[in-house]
């Protein structure tokens, strides 16, 4: 099973288009992020998605009736969580959307893994990403982690890789961690907030080309 890729922090349609052989695309929703988009750009471009291509939206925090809202707006296929949600308002969110949940969760140590375990019950997709600084945002810095801490990590369901993933390391973090699922952001940006086509397009190709 060839490796499936998600690009995240799409806001315009040049990054769109040029992100079409990538299976899911992520609509960050999240106002304090450079990479923000507004639901109705978004429910444009959605309407460019490729065959068999998936529209991620994500949220930080926010209140489960604006999630319901954009949800439905935009038509979403999947909704991210990457704040500090708890088991109940996941719940409460999976049961008033009726869409699969994708759970960001900061990991940097196998403990951080195993303790994270719980969201696996309730949630259709864990994402591991990086713990980011007091500073930085909930994701998308471009830092990476010890991958090695996911090396015999085992689920029934996909789950996706972030945290500084690029074109140099993308073949060893699988190799490490046996991710069906990457998520890259930064890594494909001019600077941050702006996607660049050429870097989308170039990471796709060479992803896909190597049957990584």
């Amino acid at each position: 099973m060839s490796l499936k890729i998600k690009i995240c922090g799409i806001n315009s349609k040049e990054s769109f288009l040029a992100s079409k052989k990538a299976d899911y695309i992520g609509f960050v929703f999240f106002p304090k992020s450079p990479r923000f988009i507004n639901a109705e750009t978004a429910k444009k471009l959605s309407h460019l998605r490729s065959k068999n291509q998936s529209i991620v939206g994500l949220f930080v925090n926010t209140e489960e009736k604006v999630i319901e809202y954009i949800t439905d707006y935009v038509d979403l296929d999947y909704i991210q969580l990457h704040g500090q949600e708890n088991i109940d308002q996941i719940k409460s969110i999976k049961s008033k959307t009726r869409k699969p949940i994708i759970k960001a969760l900061p990991v940097s140590s196998k403990q951080d893994v195993e303790n994270h375990k719980k969201y696996s019950k309730i949630c259709d997709m864990l994402l591991f990403d990086t713990i980011p600084c007091e500073n930085d945002l909930p994701g998308g810095n471009g830092k990476n982690f010890d991958w090695k801490i996911l090396k015999n990590f085992n689920s029934e369901n996909d789950w996706m890789l972030a945290g500084g993933i690029n074109i140099e390391n993308v073949k060893k973090a699988v190799e490490i961690t046996k991710a069906p699922i990457v998520d890259l952001s930064s890594a494909l940006e001019i600077k941050k907030g702006q996607k660049c086509p050429k870097k989308i397009k170039k990471f796709l190709n060479y992803a896909k080309f190597n049957r990584i």
